[in-house]
């Protein structure tokens, strides 16, 4: 097993206790949020092999075996991200579950999984930064050497480094935010618009080939959109639950 998959597997299962553990003060049982945990880990699992495969189709279009093999690496977050979403979705509608009050209990656990792939993609080399030389300044500060995928190792900005720390920094933010807002719906937005803010911003320092759009990595694309659909579904929260207080008073 790689570092990647344990770590991988150590952040589902952790985020899952967490989960289940804060289920009960949002009023949810604690068996529903099991499972629905279980049915968006596999439906990310999903979206993340079929992005991934698409993105990279002039290699898997040949080999086409390859691509049902998941555990040979190959994963893209964005995808994981709606395969995820579409499945946890559909659970909540057949279960009668309210999708924010899930959203709102699973969201430290994403949180705390993003911290781990990008642990994991330190470790075994995906994800990895530019390479960088002395007299580069902020770039050669933020490097380190560090091997690819295939196991050239070189001075690279330590890219999956400072995606561990983004991700951290917004797992606290989500924590602490969560302590004093008890509104349903607000946690998942507050991540995305953070994360994918930072995930753009962190795009460009990335190395690698990936499908273009507009002369823009794909990536950096459907952060920024993800970003702006964050950021829009944050402010409706907020200006709801604004109403809502208002109405009460």
């Amino acid at each position: 097993m790689t570092s990647y998959a344990a770590l991988i597997g150590a952040g589902l299962i952790t985020g899952t206790l967490i989960a289940c553990l804060a289920a009960r003060r949002r009023g949810l049982e604690a068996v529903r949020v099991l499972d629905a945990s279980l049915v968006a880990a596999l439906g990310g699992l999903i979206g993340a092999r079929a992005v991934y495969v698409a993105a990279h189709w002039a290699y898997y279009g040949d080999h086409l075996r390859r691509a049902l093999r998941p555990w040979d690496g190959g994963l893209a977050w964005h995808g994981a991200l709606a395969g995820g979403l579409i499945a946890l979705l559909a659970y909540c509608a057949i279960q009668r579950t309210s999708p924010k009050l899930m959203l709102d209990v699973l969201t430290p656990g994403i949180a705390l999984l993003t911290v781990c792939a990008w642990l994991g993609c330190l470790l075994d080399g995906c994800a990895c930064g530019l390479e960088t030389w002395p007299g580069q300044g902020l770039l050669w500060a933020l490097s380190l050497e560090l091997p690819d995928l295939y196991g050239i190792w070189a001075p690279r900005v330590a890219l999956q480094l400072l995606g561990a720390v983004w991700s951290g920094a917004v797992l606290i933010a989500i924590v602490v935010a969560g302590r004093r807002v008890c509104f349903s719906g607000f946690a998942f937005p507050l991540w995305l618009a953070l994360y994918t803010t930072g995930s753009f911003g962190l795009g460009f320092l990335r190395a690698g080939e990936m499908l273009s759009i507009a002369g823009w990595r794909a990536d950096r694309v459907a952060d920024l959109a993800l970003a702006s659909i964050g950021t829009m579904a944050l402010a409706v929260a907020l200006f709801r639950a604004k109403r809502i207080d208002q109405t009460r008073r």
